[in-house]
C-alpha cells in the first residue's frame, strides 16, 4: 500500500481512489461518493461533508487501498469449472 500525505487525500478520493487508515487496530476505509466522504469499517458506515471530514481527519495518515490480487476470480478456472458436464 502506498502512503500518502494528508493534503493529497482529498484529490486522491476525488480521483476514485479508496483510502485506508487503522483505527484501534481495525481498517477503516474512505471513498468519495456524491460530494461526500463515505467512511466504513466493520462496525459502522456513515458519510461526512468534505468540510467535516477535513476537520476531523486533518492529522491522519492515509494509505491508498489496493485489493489483494489473489482475491480476483480466475476466468480460466471459472470457465473450466462451468464447462464440466455434471451428471
Amino acid at each position: 500500500m502506498q502512503k500518502i500525505q494528508t493534503q493529497e487525500a482529498l484529490p486522491a478520493l476525488k480521483n476514485g481512489e479508496i483510502l485506508m487508515t487503522l483505527q484501534d487496530n481495525q481498517p477503516q476505509f474512505y471513498a468519495y461518493v456524491r460530494d461526500r466522504i463515505r467512511i466504513q469499517n466493520t462496525q459502522s458506515r456513515y458519510t461526512l461533508s468534505i468540510e467535516e471530514w477535513q476537520s476531523l481527519f486533518a492529522d491522519t495518515q492515509f494509505w491508498i487501498y489496493e485489493p489483494d490480487e489473489s482475491a480476483e476470480i480466475s476466468l480460466e478456472k471459472d470457465a473450466e469449472y462451468y464447462g464440466w458436464n455434471h451428471k
